[in-house]
């Protein structure tokens, strides 16, 4: 045990005392704060910066359409701004008139004009004419607005005075979505998604980068020749056991620093966009108990120690980072494969594939913390899960110790594929 507690803190301190962990542990969080709050607010910045005054709106219908989008764009009747300018047109000057503006949009001179007639009362079609260089917000604002108005318009034919239409066309949906479980709890289901999601995406992430770690530091080992010296006083199982706990801590580490940073930042969202002078509505984190995160811890230490200790077969078999790169990708396809079933699994949560690729050892890490974020998973499916995943990382640590021994000093020669399962059988 001593000798594990030694290979276990040189592997953590050494990666841990890095400056590049350091860095990347720092900076992510400012990541994190750059993409919750930087594209809401550039997205306001560049609706706000539209100005929809210089728009020409062409008007065909013969029911002052026009004026009433112009009015709506500026803001409503109460509002004292520059107002976009309304052509009036006949049937038979439209088409003179609409080449001509067309000319002015594609020369840049116009950033938009928007063209009703009477299909737009009809149908609700409007053309829209835009230059290259109009921001995308002003399609959106003026779809926007001729949407209010032609509901206005339709409300005050069906006999409601105008000051009503207005107050109905205001009316905006926004669906509340609850999504209850089995067992009688209830949750937000975006909330739900992304979470589950989250977490999924973010094991996945955290094994392929830690796996890829312990490859590289066998590797660097072997050609190194360090490894030759550390046998001689530990065993090769205590080696592999104390690099793969070491650098899983150090995962560890880093993991709980980014989910702290996110939630904080998650929890207060709404707080740094208003200061930046966004309207955002706050974010309800889920309210996650210590029994549902037990599980999610599971899958993260089993997940990384099996697939830590296939990628470290797969660096004690090769000679170079460059055979490293190739002989990993049967392992890496593992894991791109189970990131490829994240759809279906998103989609049915308690469908067919997904329930059984969340009990496949190879693909639970990734898929069942989904499926736990998103419907109640049966408890005998959540324990088989488990156990089969315990006793594949169980196996995978076993049989990367017995080839360990043999092939971390082996130089020169990468081993067949019968040589690798003789290597395996042969020392127990």
């Amino acid at each position: 045990m001593g000798k594990l507690l030694a290979v276990i803190e040189r592997e953590f301190g050494e990666r841990v005392r890095s400056k590049w962990f350091l860095i990347t542990t720092f900076f992510a969080p400012l990541l994190f704060a750059a993409l919750f709050v930087g594209p809401p607010y550039l997205a306001y910045e560049s609706a706000r910066s539209v100005d929809l005054s210089t728009v020409v709106i062409v008007d065909g219908t013969g029911s002052a359409m026009g004026e009433g989008i112009a009015t709506e764009m500026a803001g409503g009747l109460m509002t004292s701004g520059k107002r976009a300018k309304v052509v009036l047109i006949t049937p038979a000057d439209s088409q003179r008139v609409i080449d001509s503006l067309r000319t002015a949009v594609g020369a840049n001179t116009l950033p938009a004009v928007a063209v009703v007639d009477a299909a737009t009362i009809a149908t609700g079609t409007v053309r829209l004419l835009i230059s290259g260089g109009a921001p995308l917000a002003t399609t959106e604002r003026i779809e926007a607005a001729a949407e209010r108005e032609l509901l206005r318009q339709r409300v005050a034919e069906a006999g409601l005075d105008l000051e009503q239409a207005r107050q109905i066309a205001k009316v905006r949906m926004n669906a509340k979505v609850e999504r209850v479980m089995k067992d009688g709890r209830s949750g937000n289901a975006k909330v739900n998604l992304v979470f589950g999601g989250g977490v999924a995406l973010l094991l996945y992430l955290v094994i392929v980068l830690y796996g890829q770690i312990v490859l590289r530091g066998v590797t660097e080992e072997k050609q190194s020749r360090v490894s030759e010296l550390v046998l001689a006083s530990v065993s090769p199982r205590v080696l592999l056991a104390g690099k793969v706990l070491g650098i899983g801590g150090v995962a560890l580490v880093q993991l709980g620093f980014w989910t702290l940073s996110v939630v904080v930042l998650l929890a207060n969202r709404a707080r740094l966009l208003g200061a930046l002078g966004v309207e955002s509505t706050s974010m309800t984190l889920p309210s996650v108990t210590a029994a549902e995160l037990l599980p999610l811890f599971a899958y993260f230490v089993l997940g990384y120690i099996m697939y830590a200790a296939l990628f470290a077969v797969v660096g004690s078999i090769v000679s170079s980072e460059q055979e490293a790169q190739q002989a990993q990708m049967p392992v890496v396809m593992l894991l791109v494969g189970s990131a490829a079933l994240l759809q279906p699994a998103l989609e049915d949560p308690n469908g067919p594939i997904a329930r059984t690729m969340s009990i496949v050892p190879f693909s639970s890490p990734i898929l069942m913390p989904l499926r736990l974020g998103l419907a109640a998973v049966p408890t005998s499916e959540l324990l088989l899960s488990i156990a089969m995943l315990a006793l594949s990382a169980l196996a995978a640590m076993v049989a990367a110790a017995r080839l360990y021994r043999t092939a971390l000093l082996m130089y020169g020669k990468r081993p067949s594929v019968a040589e690798i399962f003789r290597w395996i059988r042969t020392n127990g």
